[in-house]
């Protein structure tokens, strides 16, 4: 709900009426403040409880196409087919991973979360005061992670045309 607020945010201009009413034109008193420092947390932060995960499916030919993929911890659940990247929730749990496509033997593996340092992002406005409107203090933190990219290998079925 967090980045969904601050994203809607960052894409709104903000327009406040202000100054004395009554006096000239109505237009004469409508002053109006644009945002545009507001940047959603796109800072070049990484947010502390989702991680990109880049799936891939391999066979002894080569990339395989159109596989599906199930990746679940502790956090969720998620679907993908592959070739493709999903968000997930981190976790310090295990991931487990279940990958299947017609004419291969299905494969079940488990990723073990390792932990990494991070920027997070943080929500800012800029400022024409003088400064860089940065309230909050860049500091790295340690979350859980299990690496940008996974490569999944399947085996033909025995017998099986492909």
């Amino acid at each position: 709900m967090k980045t969904a607020l601050a994203i809607a945010i960052s894409f709104c201009t903000i327009h406040a009426v202000a100054g004395p009413l009554g006096q000239g034109t109505p237009l004469d008193n409508i002053k109006a403040i644009n945002v545009t420092g507001a940047n959603g947390g796109q800072d070049g932060g990484q947010d502390r409880n989702r991680e990109e995960l880049a799936i891939a499916v391999i066979d002894a030919s080569g990339p395989v196409a159109s596989a599906k993929c199930t990746l679940s911890n502790d956090k969720g659940d998620w679907s993908v087919t592959a070739p493709d990247t999903v968000s997930v929730r981190r976790s310090r749990g295990d991931l487990k991973i279940h990958c299947e496509k017609p004419g291969y033997d299905p494969v079940e593996s488990v990723l073990q979360a390792s932990t990494t340092q991070i920027t997070p992002k943080h929500f800012r406005f800029s400022t024409d005061a003088g400064g860089d409107g940065s309230d909050e203090e860049e500091s790295l933190i340690t979350v859980p992670q299990y690496g940008p990219s996974i490569t999944v290998t399947l085996n033909a079925k025995s017998g099986a045309t492909q």
